[in-house]
């Protein structure tokens, strides 16, 4: 039976309906919990407490690596291309590391040309948050040539440093971008790690940048690298919109914007960058919310490769999109290879939050051949469910990985669409 739009916003149908394939082809993991499988959506509970899925990347063979966190540790998963746990990963397909006796929390990963998984998140240590990273060879187990013991922990200053991003430059060398705060306010921060994990002292001042925007909060949202192995970071500053480019070395690139910075709002509320791909053209595309006064819509930036925003894309380079009256938030951002864009968040309905992707023509108009209108809202369970992270197959199928309540914790959940923007009946179901 077909799932179209309607049917998807009908929370309690959709409820049942995953309920149901769960029990025919639940999972059994060690430690008793469970891989709920259905068709086209995959939840997964790695403990009794709330875990987090806050990244993701497709391997070259196909194979599904999300990343996040389980209680207060960081926690990796990876699936096999049919959506069912890869046994040949950690402890069935799970990998849960403590960094540290605090909160470890994991926001962005990467794959190395190698195939091993290069975790970025954050870690408290003492009375403050640090930047930390783990690297995990293709089996899950930690790579004990990196850092000590497979895992890097760095302070940039005596307030708490979160670490939100991460790229790898072609030579092997791992950037991670996030904040760090001065004692008075935060402002972007990248550091740059050579391959074993040491910081690496030819990039900024000694291996960290640190770059104010404003006099309020300057937050790193998303990191990519361009043309050149120039170092594109997207976030916001106070409440504006803000992307800042550097040089291979760190030093900002004067080219763009002004002085390597551009800052700028879409409206009078707030808004913010949370994601970043780059056009195989050049120009870089930001995607995040922004606030219409009364909730935040979907919200898009495009801007050529100087900085000035791009007027051949929706209204002055911005496109803006509201799904429902509640919150809806993009955070994730994905380009097919015929340049149409996805962008992939939450949408509320008033009551609760539910996958929500949009696809744009390469103008940033809605693509009407995607879902309704474009759109497609996906609820997974009666409670909330975000999406942080979507990538594109190279057959086209479209996945999107984040939370989805079970009633009284958040689990892992990802998501795989056909090109129209209908569930892969297939994912989840031991087929490919």
């Amino acid at each position: 039976m077909e799932l179209t739009l309607k049917i998807m916003k009908n929370k309690l149908f959709v409820f049942f309906l995953v309920l149901y394939y769960s029990n025919l082809t639940a999972q059994t993991l060690v430690g008793g919990d469970s891989a709920y499988i259905g068709a086209g959506i995959v939840t997964t509970s790695l403990s009794t407490s709330d875990d987090q899925a806050n990244s993701m990347a497709i391997q070259t063979d196909g194979k599904i690596v999300v990343a996040g966190y389980s209680k207060t540790n960081f926690a990796i998963v990876r699936y096999l291309p049919n959506g069912l746990l890869d046994p040949a990963f950690g402890n069935g397909g799970i990998v849960v590391t403590t960094i540290r006796s605090g909160d470890d929390n994991t926001s962005a990963l990467a794959i190395q040309s190698d195939g091993k998984i290069v975790v970025a998140g954050t870690t408290y240590v003492s009375s403050a948050n640090d930047f930390s990273l783990i690297r995990c060879n293709t089996d899950g187990s930690l790579d004990t040539t990196f850092g000590k013991g497979g895992m890097v922990v760095t302070s940039i200053r005596n307030g708490n440093d979160f670490a939100t991003a991460i790229v790898i430059q072609p030579d092997g060398k791992i950037i991670v971008a996030g904040s760090s705060n001065s004692g008075s306010d935060d402002d972007f921060a990248l550091i740059r790690y050579r391959n074993d994990g040491r910081v690496d002292p030819a990039f900024g001042e000694k291996g960290i940048v640190v770059t104010s925007l404003g006099n309020g909060n300057d937050r790193a949202q998303a990191a990519a690298i361009g043309a050149g192995g120039k170092i594109v970071v997207a976030g916001y500053s106070n409440s504006d919109i803000a992307v800042v480019r550097y040089n291979r070395n760190g030093t900002l690139d004067p080219t763009f914007g002004t002085g390597g910075k551009v800052v700028h709002s879409i409206r009078s509320g707030e808004d913010q960058a949370s994601a970043i791909c780059l056009q195989p053209d050049g120009k870089i595309v930001i995607a995040g919310s922004s606030d219409n006064g009364v909730s935040y819509d979907f919200a898009m930036v495009r801007y050529n490769a100087s900085g000035e925003r791009d007027p051949g894309f929706g209204k002055g380079g911005i496109v803006t999109s509201s799904i429902r009256d509640g919150d809806d938030k993009a955070f994730a951002i994905c380009i097919q290879p015929d340049n149409k864009l996805v962008a992939a968040g939450s949408s509320n309905d008033g009551s609760f939050n539910d996958f929500a992707l949009i696809r744009y023509n390469s103008n940033g108009t809605p693509d009407a051949s995607f879902g309704k209108n474009g759109i497609v809202i996906t609820s997974i369970s009666a409670g909330d469910d975000h999406a942080s992270a979507a990538s594109v197959q190279p057959d086209g199928k479209i996945i999107a990985a984040g939370n989805s309540n079970n009633g009284v914790t958040n689990d892992f959940a990802i998501v795989r669409y056909n090109g129209n923007g209908s569930f892969d009946k297939q994912f989840g179901k031991g087929n490919k």
